[in-house]
């Protein structure tokens, strides 16, 4: 004959996920470590691999989903981070890399163009946002499909696309926001300039997931040594850009005009 659990004994159950103000779209942990650092009474959920976490930032509630790296991983991200926070506005946040020798490392964009390979485009209304002078809130982004590691070919893609900065997210989550009818922001920090060398090695060691390939890092170290001191680089300033990055969107949550509850103007 079963017993019954008393209520001690009866599992606890994670309360279910509340509706947030905002929605954020976030490929690597490095990218979303500092804000993530910045959310008071947090809860952490995970679903289809993805961890989402959940916080408070003032009197706002913000959600961060970890898609993982490219379109793909963001549009599940961001279908996961609808279905179960609801936002009023979504964004799409983390790093860049530059195209317009204007932008230096660790600069903070919220570009009015999203576009992607597919000629997609994505207009943001950025007039309505009151920022301080060293956030520019103008330009195209576009999303490319592979990490761009040279300087040539970041000058050839510029060129080409008439793009000021480039990420591997920003355009599916934009498409998903207009889908759905929501407010959105991509946020992006220039983590390299246009005239920035990214190791060769670095489109082989990054993951899908957002973490580094074990095998592939042990090969390239016993290839080519000296790749460990640039990785180590490249570490201190993702951890610089990340710090900003938390900054920018702290404040740029501060400036979100209207009620966060409402829908967006037709």
């Amino acid at each position: 004959m079963a017993v019954p659990l008393s209520g001690s004994d009866k599992p606890r159950l994670a309360p279910a996920p509340v509706a947030a103000d905002v929605g954020i779209v976030m490929a690597l942990p490095i990218e979303a470590g500092y804000l993530c650092d910045s959310l008071t009474k947090v809860r952490k959920y995970t679903a289809r691999k993805h961890t989402i976490v959940e916080g408070e930032l003032g009197d706002k509630i913000v959600a961060v989903v970890l898609s993982g790296v490219g379109r793909r991983a963001a549009r599940q991200g961001a279908e996961l981070l609808i279905a179960g926070h609801r936002p009023a506005w979504l964004f799409s946040a983390g790093f860049a890399g530059g195209l317009d020798p204007a932008l230096a490392r660790n600069d903070l964009v919220i570009p009015d163009q999203v576009v992607d390979p597919d000629g997609n485009r994505v207009d943001i209304d950025t007039s309505v946002l009151k920022l301080p002078q060293t956030v520019r809130t103008r330009g195209r982004l576009l999303t490319v499909d592979r990490i761009i590691a040279s300087s040539a070919e970041k000058a050839e893609i510029r060129q080409q696309a008439q793009a000021d900065l480039i990420d591997m997210e920003s355009s599916a989550v934009a498409m998903m926001a207009r889908e759905r009818m929501l407010r959105y922001m991509s946020v992006r920090v220039i983590s390299d300039d246009a005239s920035a060398e990214l190791p060769p090695e670095i489109t082989s060691l990054l993951a899908h997931s957002g973490s580094y390939r074990v095998g592939a890092a042990l090969r390239a170290l016993w290839q080519r040594p000296a790749v460990l001191k640039d990785f180590w680089i490249l570490q201190a300033r993702a951890l610089e850009s990340a710090d900003r990055l938390a900054s920018g969107i702290r404040r740029l949550i501060e400036a979100l005009p209207g009620a966060f509850s409402s829908s967006p103007s037709a």
